[in-house]
């Protein structure tokens, strides 16, 4: 079985008890949870969890310097330009009040409320098309429900929410929600720092390779 943890982990999953309950409840066992974590830092990783009580659990490196900085900005632009407008828009509708909606690990999304929502907003119709660069296969043509039908199963196959019920299309806040708000925060209050770090990445590396040139 904590192969079976294992093999979660290194496949990029957050362990919750919405999306892999039995991979969750064995890390919950001290026991377990430090032969994992002994396991994934011989491969240079870490054991960590979206919060101290009752996060997730995933994989993170052990040192974080190890990582191009050019690509972890692309790892934080992506959070933020394709998942975050899409949680975005969930939030707004759920400040409506017209619809019973949760944005937290566990709460319950369903599709058919959505849509209600929407129909009678204009202003969330109109953010709601504003998700098509970012949402795959999004259909400016297709109805309301099709297009948050999209928007769903994008963040289900990224592990932010979980479809419990495919019959009435509901779903299931995950864990892993907890995460990218805190990537978000983060870009927020280190988007300038993330910018200038890359420039002087990509010029001391133009420079390196103006010296080959030269030699």
């Amino acid at each position: 079985m904590i192969a079976q943890v294992l093999r979660c982990l290194l496949s990029g999953a957050f362990i919750c008890p919405i999306a892999y309950q039995t991979e969750y409840n064995l890390l919950l066992l001290p026991e377990n949870r430090d032969l994992v974590a002994e396991t994934m830092k011989t491969l240079g990783y870490r054991l960590a969890r979206t919060n101290p009580d009752d996060g997730a659990y995933y994989m993170a490196p052990l040192d974080l310097t190890d990582l191009p900085i050019t690509r972890v900005k692309e790892e934080l632009s992506r959070f933020r330009d394709v998942f975050g407008p899409a949680v975005l828009l969930l939030d707004m509708i759920r400040q409506t009040n017209s619809v019973e909606i949760g944005l937290s690990p566990g709460d319950v999304i369903r599709l058919a409320s959505l849509e209600e929502v929407i129909i009678e907003s204009a202003s969330l119709e109109s953010q709601l098309r504003d998700l098509a660069p970012v949402i795959r296969n999004f259909n400016p043509r297709a109805s309301i429900r099709d297009n948050l039908r999209r928007v769903l199963e994008q963040l289900r196959a990224a592990g932010y929410v979980a479809l419990v019920n495919s019959q009435a299309e509901i779903y299931q806040v995950t864990g892993k929600i907890e995460y990218l708000y805190s990537v978000v925060e983060y870009i927020a209050e280190h988007e300038v720092i993330m910018v200038e770090r890359v420039d002087d990445q990509v010029h001391d590396e133009q420079q390196v390779l103006d010296g080959i040139g030269d030699a």
